[in-house]
């Protein structure tokens, strides 16, 4: 099949956050951000549909309008490209480098070659059309956030895992067990190639879960780590989901919003009984640690 790559390049987070939203619901596999080093401020947001479906592409088309009145920017005219399945699946290969992230993250793309040095854990990704590359400062925060984390038996629910990327990494952080879900088959399957590649499946120590699915599939259990790097208005729906699947005194990590976005995802945070703990903040982009009310 031919599918068509609609791009809208180098814009700010709030303008990729609408963008991604749009992609999500009417792209074929969702929606892939990329950040440019060394500033990562600004992204291009792709997507790809059917090369014969007219209709999305018009829908599209007219949505990215209606999104470029409602910024106080705009947006740039989105870019077409024509192109085969298989040069959609490795086009973007290009954009993606070996990074550091943090003290000791290493994501390096598996078609890139690295030598770790001393205390490196490195993180072999292919996000495929899966979001979570690590370039992207939501991704960017929680692995920091994860960094601060005593993950020595540790149990995870990854919710939107996309490429995989937060479940390797608690994983080589020490985690004993990991469940991990995303809506989207395509970000299933890549996650469970990820997996595979930094070698979860050989590891007896750890017990790795995955699903499509989303909060409400927290395998019948309460977690002592939750984690959420999703768009900002779908934390806000699955916000009781994902404070019910957090343990009583767990810790849920909520990613994936804005600055302007930040006081409703703690307020709708609040109204589950929860308070932020800790915060981060790269750009425009705010990440927050949230944990339930001491009695």
């Amino acid at each position: 099949m031919e599918y068509l790559e609609i791009a809208v390049p180098n814009i700010d987070g709030e303008a990729a956050e609408a963008v991604c939203e749009l992609f999500n619901r009417y792209g074929h596999g969702g929606a892939v951000m990329e950040a440019a080093a060394p500033a990562f401020d600004r992204v291009t947001v792709r997507t790809v549909i059917p090369a014969d479906d007219q209709a999305r592409r018009e829908h599209i088309e007219m949505m990215l309008a209606l999104i470029g009145k409602a910024l106080p920017h705009g947006l740039p005219a989105p870019q077409f490209t024509r192109i085969g399945e298989t040069d959609w699946a490795t086009a973007w290969r290009e954009h993606f480098q070996t990074i550091r992230i943090g003290r000791r993250f290493v994501i390096k793309p598996s078609w890139r070659e690295y030598t770790p040095v001393e205390e490196d854990i490195v993180i072999e990704i292919d996000p495929g059309l899966a979001f979570g590359s690590g370039l992207h400062p939501t991704t960017r925060l929680c692995l920091e956030i994860f960094e601060t984390m005593d993950w020595a038996g540790q149990e995870l629910f990854d919710v939107g895992t996309g490429s995989g990327i937060l479940s390797i990494a608690a994983a080589k952080l020490g985690a004993r067990r990991i469940r991990a879900v995303d809506i989207d088959e395509v970000a299933v399957r890549v996650a469970q190639e990820n997996f595979a590649r930094n070698g979860l499946a050989d590891n007896p120590s750890l017990v790795v879960e995955t699903a499509v699915g989303s909060a409400v599939d927290a395998g019948g259990r309460r977690w002592p780590v939750v984690v959420a790097n999703i768009l900002a208005n779908i934390l806000l729906e699955l916000m009781p989901h994902l404070a019910a699947a957090t343990a009583a005194d767990g810790r849920l990590v909520l990613s994936g919003m804005i600055l302007e976005q930040e006081a409703e995802v703690t307020a709708a945070a609040a109204a589950q009984g929860l308070v932020v703990v800790d915060r981060r903040q790269e750009e425009d982009w705010v990440a927050l640690v949230v944990q339930r009310k001491e009695a």
